[in-house]
């Protein structure tokens, strides 16, 4: 087992003095948090797949629905972001896209789930 402490990043929207944000450190098996104001108090710690997927979310990545097969191109792609959601098919990624709020969202798969045999 490796006992070498992962370097800390300062998040790039630390501010001018670099001390206002967050920092993250990458190891092996999981990702740590902690405040670059008091880099001594405790930090939090995620595993790999947790973190992942906050970045993905945040960050809006497109993400395969589940049900797209085997191949992964007969479906539909999502990407969540903190203003809206889009949506596009995965076998033409340069078509147009759907954009919806939230709430728009959140009604079409409740009825999606609501309406399955």
């Amino acid at each position: 087992m490796s006992t070498t402490k992962p370097p800390w990043r300062k998040s790039s929207y630390s501010g001018s003095e670099g001390d206002n944000c967050v920092e993250v450190a990458i190891h092996a098996n999981a990702v740590h948090i902690r405040d670059s104001k008091n880099a001594d108090m405790n930090q939090l710690t995620f595993p790999n797949a947790a973190w992942t997927n906050f970045i993905e979310h945040a960050t809006g990545a497109w993400r395969k629905s589940s049900y797209s097969g085997g191949g992964g191109d007969n479906c539909v792609e999502v990407a969540v972001t903190r203003a809206y959601v889009r949506v596009r098919d995965s076998k033409d990624e340069q078509i147009d896209q759907l954009t919806l709020s939230h709430i728009a969202w959140a009604e079409f798969t409740r009825h999606i789930v609501t309406t399955q045999p």
